[in-house]
């Protein structure tokens, strides 16, 4: 009896073993990045799912050949085939798993094998895949409520409404280098549904009645976001707004912001580096909003229903003059950015007068963070996205431009940030917009960023702190 039962726990012992040291390898990043993307769904309302394919131009970033591909997909679709650039059958397998990091998180992964890809070199695949859509509310992931709908749809990333290069571990996947691509869209949905998305827009009407919308971006975007629904529209001057019917005052309201916002960050920062041609989507509330001048703006209800609620439009509005972010996992200072720039707009177009009561709460919040969390006092704001700690990014990092512009005054605040949007326009990294501020001040900056972006030194500043005039004047001794 003890000699069958010994060969049993050893394996057992040894599969523990096995695994625990599987887990314990470090996981490395997806070796392609996507270059150009063609999606063609199909919805189908009754039935709350979707149907297409989704055609990627891979290229292989890494300084070895790959000769296989991980997709992630929403966990309730599953693919039906793969097939190479000229429409050869790929082998695949897929299953639903969860993240290596990230228990909660189920999603079906597709692992693609390819014919060797060189360094630098492209390779394209078509997926064909259908299944419902379903959000991530159940991992924290609040906003992500995705589900096909006649009321509202939203196909985007988040929800893995179409396949994504990515392994299951999420650190991992944040050490791939980021790439924007093109992307062309085509959906097919009943007569009375528009479809949003930023680009060149057509449609045609099939046998059926129902219509096909086709969109071609017009350069490469971070992201594609498509929302249908029975949605009205308004143009003006290179910016083109889909809104519920319901809505149309807040609509124009909204509208009349964007232009005189545009045109102020214009004054401030520079022209764009292309022309606009911006489309701007209400989503409902709870959705989480975005930007991109290629991609497009999805902006929540809040911003078309109260006049109160336009800074989350401008926030979204000033990503329009970032740069693209080469750190990899990113701080995500440029929230923090948005966020001062939201309120000098608030302040510029709707006359609004409460940023300094917004910066007096912002030190007491950032008081609170050190007294409560000793990651506060130990990991330096660039240093946040490693860390997982990007909420603080909007709070702490508002409150050190807010100081930065209280440092240097308007003029030079705007010839700094402008500079860096008009000179890095490829992309740019946290110390390279050290470099660049401090090249391009009349002050000397380096004790400012040692302390706010390199080290923990601020935390000891706003402790002390009993006003925020007081952390800029601490930079003028």
């Amino acid at each position: 009896m003890t000699s069958s039962r010994t060969p049993l726990i050893i394996a057992v012992v040894l599969c523990s073993a096995a695994a625990s040291s599987l887990h314990a390898q470090p996981a490395e990043p997806e070796a392609f990045v996507v270059r150009h993307a063609a999606l063609a769904i199909t919805l189908d309302y009754p039935a709350h799912s979707l149907a297409g394919s989704m055609t990627l131009d891979l290229e292989n970033w890494t300084k070895s050949p790959a000769s296989r591909v991980s997709l992630l997909l929403n966990r309730l679709m599953e693919v039906s085939g793969v097939s190479d650039g000229v429409g050869k059958p790929l082998r695949f397998s897929q299953d639903v798993v969860r993240f290596r990091d990230d228990p909660m998180r189920q999603v079906t992964q597709v692992i693609v094998d390819l014919a060797p890809v060189a360094p630098g070199a492209r390779a394209s695949i078509r997926v064909d895949y259908a299944g419902n859509l379903v959000g991530y509310t159940e991992i924290g992931w609040l906003y992500v409520k995705d589900h096909i709908d006649t009321a509202f749809s939203i196909i985007r990333a988040d929800a893995l409404a179409f396949p994504e290069v990515g392994g299951v571990h999420d650190a991992a996947n944040r050490r791939r280098p980021g790439a924007d691509f093109t992307y062309q869209a085509s959906v097919r949905a009943p007569a009375g549904y528009l479809v949003a998305t930023g680009g060149i827009s057509s449609r045609v009407v099939n046998t059926d009645g129902t219509l096909t919308w086709n969109y071609t971006s017009q350069g490469a975007s971070p992201f594609l976001n498509i929302a249908i629904a029975r949605f009205d529209t308004l143009s003006e001057n290179g910016v083109r707004l889909f809104y519920f019917p319901e809505d149309s005052i807040g609509a124009r309201r909204l509208m009349k912001a964007t232009q005189s916002a545009l045109m102020l960050l214009g004054q401030w920062f520079g022209p764009l580096h292309s022309r606009p041609s911006l489309t701007v989507t209400e989503i409902p509330d709870g959705w989480g909003s975005q930007a991109d001048l290629v991609g497009g703006i999805i902006q929540t209800a809040s911003a078309f229903r109260d006049a109160g609620h336009l800074g989350e439009l401008y926030h979204e509005l000033s990503h329009l003059w970032n740069v693209p972010d080469l750190d990899k996992p990113s701080p995500r200072w440029n929230e923090g950015l948005a966020m001062l720039v939201e309120h000098l707009l608030k302040e510029s177009v709707d006359h609004w007068t409460k940023r300094a009561d917004v910066t007096a709460r912002l030190l007491d919040r950032a008081k609170k963070f050190i007294a409560t969390d000793s990651a506060a006092r130990r990991v330096p704001f660039i240093e946040y996205g490693s860390a997982k700690m990007t909420d603080w990014s909007y709070s702490v990092g508002e409150l050190m431009f807010a100081t930065l512009y209280d440092l240097v005054g308007q003029e030079e605040f705007n010839r700094i940030i402008g500079g860096y949007y008009q000179r890095f326009a490829s992309g740019g990294t946290t110390r390279g917009f050290i470099e660049f501020a401090r090249r391009s001040s009349t002050h000397d900056l380096g004790r400012f960023f040692d302390d706010w972006l390199l080290t923990t030194g601020w935390t000891a500043l706003v402790e002390i702190a009993t006003t925020p005039v007081e952390l800029a004047n601490h930079y003028r001794r």
